[in-house]
């Protein structure tokens, strides 16, 4: 008997990359680069076209990021804010933003579930999490805790038919570390800078794009 294995595609907005539904990215490249632009702006573009959004933020407080959102129009989406609290800050949770300490793994994991069964219960099938950053985690966290959480994370996303992009800064952390994060997910979204231009390209297993030059505009990215 032949099994016959559908495998659906999603293209994701201004990248210009059709990948699997299911897919978990790392978004990888030096600090100050424009990798959080370049994920805030997949974001608002993939949101603002239907998909349901979820932001986890483990370096930017929710009011940061709803004042970011807010400029370029997009309001309706969910937050894991994973700073205030450690700042002391009080402010409650809403039916939009939920906060929790960097250290309860096990808490991130069930808002992420949470918003992922309200997105579903209320028909929205195509969803992108995105995680800024994955870096600031292994700051606090055993790498192995990381690594198991993520790998968690990830099939939770996997089984949702959901997209993952995930921050890794470069440089912060040994080889091993960052050779072993990879392993976690589908595909790299890379970053580097050569005389004073920005670039991206993405690299799997089975594919690898030219590098494309990209620009920060009132901090969304742009393809020139």
């Amino acid at each position: 008997m032949q099994i016959l294995l559908i495998i659906i595609m999603v293209k994701l907005g201004f990248i210009d990359l059709d990948i699997p539904k299911g897919s978990n990215l790392m978004v990888y490249g030096p600090p100050l680069i424009g990798k959080s632009a370049f994920v805030r702006t997949l974001f608002n573009e993939e949101v603002s076209n239907g998909a349901g959004g979820i932001y986890v933020s483990t370096k930017d407080t929710a009011e940061t990021l709803m004042e970011w959102f807010e400029k370029v129009g997009l309001d309706d989406f969910r937050i894991i804010d994973c700073v205030s609290k450690a700042m002391m800050e009080d402010v409650a949770d809403t039916d939009k933003i939920k906060r929790v300490s960097i250290m309860d793994l096990t808490g991130i994991s069930v808002r992420v579930n949470g918003f992922l069964e309200e997105y579903w219960r209320s028909g929205v099938r195509d969803i992108l999490l995105a995680f800024d950053t994955i870096s600031a985690l292994l700051m606090y966290l055993n790498p192995q805790t990381v690594f198991r959480f993520l790998h968690v994370l990830a099939s939770r996303l996997r089984a949702a038919r959901g997209v993952g992009v995930y921050v890794v800064e470069e440089g912060m952390h040994d080889d091993k570390t960052t050779t072993t994060l990879k392993q976690l997910f589908n595909g790299v979204i890379e970053f580097k800078e050569d005389e004073e231009k920005r670039f991206f390209r993405f690299i799997s297993s089975s594919s690898r794009t030219d590098w494309k030059e990209f620009v920060i505009e009132d901090g969304k990215v742009v393809i020139p």
